[in-house]
């Protein structure tokens, strides 16, 4: 006779199936029975001081490893404290799968304790919902979690499981393997798609190259540099694809977005072909649609992307690293010539632009408070190869478009849901994926106190973060924009105390240290390394540059 189990223990055998290793989360009464067996596997449950932190720390792994984060939270308000998390990585592609829980199913309408419809909440902003109303359904149910949240455009997958299913009912366990349930298949586009690209392609002297989230997603970075090197093509980035190809590639003029640099947006909207791999050019990537890009060459796994705010010439569904082989293959059969002259005036402005960016007071790095642009300039000298950078929403990701990028850095950043609170909570996850690179988090300190008490969570982890704390002591993007907009004096709401989050970081036992030039970055990057455990870097910042209307 078969073993029988509770579905709260089948949730458990999932989770060992599809390979999981940490679960992020905040436990509840209706949790007990999926984190109480799990102590009886290798998965470990790490529970962090708000529910966002966990569906961060989960969006975190799932951007890092393409494998799904896992976060639970109890029901009503457990999953409410979700939903801004879910929303993250939904709008950024990130596989999460999310466990909340219900009360028991004879109780549901009745106005039971902490009751809300999570269906409800949750649906538009995952990419799938599915209820678990009988022991019967938990194994599909985990299954297609895992499978929705992986394939296609990866995006967070809610299970929520009832109550009187996890605790009360037992189903024998059935097992399978992933690869039974989850295909990734390579899709190549077909020659003739190809043929018409390339002639597009070749009808045009001007060519630039927007890469996005699908590029990182499909490993796709290599393809691109040879595609740009055959093309003599300039490469722009969105925010989502920053640091997929590194800062001395040749032919990269960096990234554009709402704060992106005029030179980036030239290049787009000079060229006389976009050749468009893996974004879906949502509002953030093309201030608001008002970026204009002719003739565009849409390359994307998601046929619904394609030409879905800009008109395309050809639209070419497939596999990013598959589709630019075969377009690759075409070009260099058929000898494209154009491009140089194009391609050799961006990169002439982009060296002027760079040596007049790196000038003045603006990269002073003994000024005090610290300018921005000071600061990255001396944050990318401390950035190592094979790095994870963890930016937060705000200022802080504005300023990191000039960065410059060694080899497989991974960048993120919450792009399109702007989800402040992200960094403190993604770094976790990432260091917990991957605890052998280093992890940086860098956030302002607004995000910071919304997120305060997980600098506890990774201290107690003893996660070795470099957590950087941008202090202008305001919520210093919105201020600029209303001084942008509104004019003088006419702040509300977005000024704090000035208040030194170092001496909060070691009343949790952390260590860290107050930079108030740019030049003392590298030695607080020194003490930083020598620690034990997670470390803060608080950056007394000079609010008064602006990144509206652009940074630069």
């Amino acid at each position: 006779m078969k073993e029988m189990y509770t579905g709260g223990e089948l949730v458990v055998k999932m989770l060992e199936e599809f390979g999981a290793k940490v679960v992020f989360g905040v436990p509840g009464g209706q949790t007990l029975y999926v984190t109480d067996p799990m102590q009886d596997t290798n998965i470990r449950f790490v529970h962090t001081r708000h529910e966002n932190g966990a569906a961060c720390a989960a969006d975190g792994w799932g951007r890092l490893t393409g494998e799904p984060g896992i976060c639970l939270a109890t029901t009503g308000p457990g999953a409410t404290n979700l939903i801004t998390g879910i929303g993250g990585a939904y709008r950024d592609s990130s596989p999460v799968i999310a466990l909340v829980f219900q009360n028991k199913l004879p109780d549901a309408g009745k106005g039971d304790a902490q009751e809300s419809d999570h269906g409800a909440l949750f649906q538009s902003i995952c990419k799938r919902y599915i209820p678990v109303r009988d022991v019967s359904t938990v194994q599909w149910a985990m299954r297609e979690a895992y499978r929705v949240a992986k394939t296609g455009r990866p995006g967070p997958v809610v299970v929520d499981l009832y109550r009187d299913v996890v605790e009360n009912q037992k189903a024998a366990y059935i097992p399978q393997e992933v690869e039974q349930y989850c295909v990734l298949p390579k899709c190549e586009p077909a020659d003739e798609v190809i043929d018409q690209a390339f002639r597009t392609i070749s009808n045009s002297s001007k060519v630039c190259i927007w890469v996005g989230n699908g590029v990182k997603i499909a490993k796709a970075a290599e393809e691109v540099k040879a595609l740009s090197s055959v093309l003599h093509a300039p490469v722009v980035t969105t925010y989502n694809g920053m640091a997929v190809i590194e800062s001395d590639f040749p032919n990269l003029i960096g990234p554009r977005s709402r704060h992106g640099s005029r030179l980036a947006k030239r290049a787009i909207e000079e060229a006389e072909c976009v050749i468009l791999i893996g974004s879906s050019l949502t509002a953030i990537s093309t201030n608001r649609w008002e970026i204009k890009a002719k003739n565009i060459v849409q390359f994307d796994i998601i046929a619904e992307n394609i030409g879905r705010h800009y008109p395309v010439t050809v639209g070419v569904v497939g596999d990013a690293k598959q589709s630019l082989c075969k377009l690759q293959k075409q070009i260099v059969k058929e000898r494209y010539e154009g491009n140089r002259e194009y391609l050799e005036s961006l990169l002439s402005e982009k060296k002027q632009w760079m040596k007049q960016l790196l000038s003045g007071k603006a990269v002073d790095k003994n000024a005090s408070p610290v300018p921005p642009l000071a600061l990255q300039a001396e944050l990318q000298k401390e950035l190592k190869e094979n790095s994870v950078f963890v930016v937060d929403a705000g200022n802080p990701g504005a300023w990191t478009h000039i960065t410059e990028f060694p080899r497989n850095v991974t960048y993120m950043k919450p792009v399109n849901y702007g989800n402040m609170g992200f960094a403190l909570g993604a770094s976790l996850g990432c260091k917990e994926a991957c605890p052998d690179r280093e992890v940086i988090a860098l956030l302002g300190d607004g995000s910071l106190g919304m997120t305060l008490g997980d600098l506890e969570t990774i201290q107690r982890e003893k996660s070795k973060v470099i957590v950087i704390v941008v202090n202008d002591s305001a919520f210093g993007n919105i201020k600029q924009e209303e001084l942008f907009k509104m004019g003088e004096d006419r702040y509300t709401g977005v000024d704090f105390p000035d208040i030194d989050y170092v001496d909060v970081a070691k009343a949790f036992g952390m260590e860290g240290i107050i930079v108030r030039r740019a030049a003392e970055l590298s030695n607080a990057f020194e003490k930083a390394r020598k620690s034990n455990g997670p470390f803060m870097i608080e950056v007394k910042l000079d609010g008064r540059y602006s990144v509206w209307p652009e940074a630069v």
